[in-house]
């Protein structure tokens, strides 16, 4: 038996890690587009910085999945929170566009973007955007007190 050298190894480690254990479909394709999202993201906070305002980042919580739908449709939650306030969202991904409905705890009256969609929250604290694309997103909180600092939460993907 034959010793194998080192680059004689590593190409067989290579060749099984290739075959055993792919790389998952679009996972590069995602994560550039996170590195892109989150570029933007920081620069969009530095120019809100700069006109004065800075919006502060919610912190993600919680997230779970329910059981998937027979014809590829998907739904989940997630849970993010910025100091007494939380935002639960639940999305549905259905046919290749998306839905969020989403709940403000304690409930106050705020608008919420994403994507180019716009909801206002009730005095329930619910608000709902419909036909969403799928793909990177973040939802942009501002509260109708003028003395409240608006807020987004991370990007996430849908």
């Amino acid at each position: 038996m034959s010793e194998m050298g080192r680059e004689d190894l590593l190409a067989v480690v290579r060749t099984v890690w290739e075959e055993r254990d792919p790389v998952p479909p679009g996972l590069v394709e995602r994560a550039q587009a996170a590195a892109g999202l989150a570029a933007t993201d920081a620069a969009t906070d530095a120019a809100l910085d700069l006109d004065g305002e800075l919006v502060a980042l919610m912190e993600l919580v919680e997230r779970s999945e329910e059981l998937v739908g027979a014809r590829g449709s998907a739904t989940y939650t997630l849970r993010f929170v910025h100091g007494e306030t939380d935002l639960l969202v639940r999305i549905a991904v259905d046919d290749g566009r998306s839905r969020i409905d989403g709940w403000v705890v304690p409930p106050e009256p705020m608008t919420v973007r994403a994507g180019g969609h716009e909801a206002t929250v009730t005095d329930t604290g619910r608000f709902e955007l419909d036909d969403l694309p799928l793909g990177m997103l973040r939802l942009d909180l501002e509260p109708h007190d003028a003395h409240r600092a608006p807020f987004a939460t991370p990007a996430f993907e849908i």
